[in-house]
């Protein structure tokens, strides 16, 4: 086994520009590091951070192309040394089977200066993990060509943060948690504009959403049977938007405690056949519009269930709308409040809907 340990910066020979030799921190705030690897049951890592507290900025980036390789780069700024553009950018790219990537990155100065972190991996069993701390940051990991049985974990905290998924294969796991990361030494902020973007396009998929704080978009799509959906939302005027062209398909959307005017709409089409679709909102002006189409014929036996116990003031301020098409389906609204209204549209045979305000 090979094994790396740099700390903050490399000299110019390892790929990146280099004005002067290595001093920590660097008089320019501009470490730059990457270790390039190509045997099995390697271990590279990157530490561009003094005492694990703060440091200038960061450039990192790791390439293992064989198998069972470890891949680590953290990256941490509790203040900013310089005016002006300030940031970090970590890079981890892995080809072979069960590999393990993981990039850490917290910066807590300013609004405009932002983390960006890219894991790329074609490989079966790969592992990815981002986690994130600050404002406009951003997180993206494709997991592509084949893989098997991937897993891809991002969290963030802190304001404007964008995390992106995209993975293939067969029972993928996908975690995006943005308003609960927290890493001391520094501060924790509130989250705020956050945007989550997965693609699934595998089989047995399994994605879990949850955003805490304010002005979220999730927007979920998943193109394989068998797939799960669950997105908790903790805050207010957050968005999900969910399509799921699939059969067999659960999707599972929460809105907790106070939280006030949360949208979700939820698309299950393609022949939908066997899919469920379920809503909770508990905070107030909430709104749920579930779809479950059949363009091809032979689709049905879908059950669409939302719940709302919010409180509202004026006309639709809690509104569910339900379609649904083929045979056998099920649509059942509870709405426990104030200023409710429902609507289903079922259009062929054997359907059941059922209204409780």
């Amino acid at each position: 086994m090979k094994r790396y340990l740099i700390l903050a910066a490399s000299l110019s020979v390892l790929g990146f520009a280099s004005a002067q030799a290595q001093v920590f921190p660097s008089p320019t705030h501009d470490n730059s590091a990457s270790i390039t690897q190509t045997g099995n049951l390697n271990d590279a890592r990157i530490n561009q951070a003094v005492n694990n507290i703060y440091n200038g900025q960061g450039n990192a980036e790791i390439i293992q192309s064989n198998s069972r390789g470890i891949a680590t780069i953290t990256q941490t700024n509790a203040t900013s040394a310089v005016a002006g553009g300030f940031d970090n950018t970590a890079s981890i790219d892995q080809r072979r089977n069960r590999d393990t990537a993981t990039i850490d990155q917290i910066h807590d100065y300013a609004a405009t200066r932002d983390n960006r972190a890219t894991i790329v991996q074609a490989a079966a069993n790969a592992n990815a993990t981002i986690q994130q701390r600050g404002d406009s940051n951003t997180a993206s990991i494709r997991q592509v060509n084949g893989s098997v049985t991937p897993t891809a974990s991002i969290q963030q905290n802190g304001i404007f943060n964008v995390a992106n998924v995209r993975q293939e294969g067969t029972n993928g796991l996908v975690t995006v948690l943005q308003g609960e990361y927290s890493d001391e030494p520094g501060q924790t902020q509130q989250t705020t504009g956050s945007r989550v973007n997965v693609l699934n396009q595998g089989l047995n998929a399994d994605i879990f959403v949850s955003q805490v704080g304010f002005t979220h978009t999730a927007d979920i799509k998943e193109a394989g049977a068998n797939g799960s959906i669950t997105v908790s939302m903790d805050g207010d005027r957050n968005d999900v938007l969910v399509t799921q062209n699939s059969t067999d398909g659960i999707i599972e959307i929460t809105s907790f405690g106070d939280s006030f005017s949360n949208d979700v709409t939820v698309t299950q089409e393609l022949t939908d056949a066997g899919s469920t679709a379920r809503v909770t909102q508990s905070g107030s002006f909430g709104t749920a519009i579930i779809t479950q189409r059949d363009d091809q014929a032979g689709g049905g036996g879908n059950l669409a269930e939302v719940t709302q116990t919010g409180v509202g003031v004026t006309l639709a301020d809690i509104l569910s709308t339900i379609t649904q098409n083929g045979g056998l389906n099920e649509a059942s609204v509870t709405q426990a409040g104030d200023y409710a209204q429902s609507g289903i549209l079922q259009t062929g045979v054997g359907h059941t809907a059922t209204v409780s305000q």
